[in-house]
């Protein structure tokens, strides 16, 4: 398995591609500036199939459109809440970065904490339900890496000013995390620097 990231030009979010050597599809998680996406996967020929969304802030759906639009059979997986505010402007943010969006695909599938998604042949990414960032939030795990988006970023503060935030949540949610992985798991945060669990910094 192969993990690409791309530091977005809005607020810096974390958008990961990943893809199999043994298939010609590839999965996107948080997608924000479409252009590198897109170039990345005619370069290796990769066929996009799905997006994964961590939680529909802005900073890490607004890429989607794009996406979907040069490849229409992707499935969007998000959770129930999620699904909604990829619909409305005001839940997502956008309306608040005067750059109104909402997501446009129908082919959205709700996942929750029961839910796990075939990736490719043997390979299967897990969902946790990790709220307290927003109350959408949810993490994805596969082969020891971990996808936290704003519900674990190592050395920073979980931020839960937003609607839907909850400092008791976002609490239980990192130990939630922290409990599952191991030392030599690979941490992808939603922000900043990916680590290892052991490298990485809690507060």
């Amino acid at each position: 398995m192969q993990v690409e990231r791309f530091v977005n030009s809005i607020l810096g979010s974390n958008t990961y591609v990943i893809s199999f050597e043994e298939s010609n599809t590839a999965w996107c998680i948080d997608p924000g500036d479409s252009r590198p996406i897109l170039d990345w996967l005619a370069d290796n020929h990769k066929v996009l199939c799905g997006i994964l969304v961590t939680h529909a802030h802005f900073d890490h759906i607004y890429g989607i459109n794009d996406l979907t639009n040069q490849f229409p059979e992707a499935t969007i997986y998000v959770s129930e809440y999620g699904k909604e505010c990829l619909q409305n402007a005001k839940l997502n943010g956008s309306l608040y970065h005067e750059m109104p969006f909402v997501v446009r695909h129908n082919k959205i599938e709700v996942v929750n904490e029961n839910v796990s998604i075939e990736m490719s042949d043997n390979q299967v990414m897990q969902v946790w339900e990790t709220p307290g960032h927003s109350r959408d939030s949810l993490t994805f795990y596969i082969e020891e890496q971990v996808f936290t988006g704003d519900a674990f970023i190592p050395g920073i503060k979980t931020r839960t000013v937003f609607k839907g935030g909850d400092k008791e949540q976002a609490a239980r949610s990192i130990q939630k995390i922290l409990s599952r992985i191991n030392d030599s798991t690979v941490i992808y945060p939603g922000h900043k620097e990916i680590c290892y669990k052991k490298e990485c910094e809690i507060v």
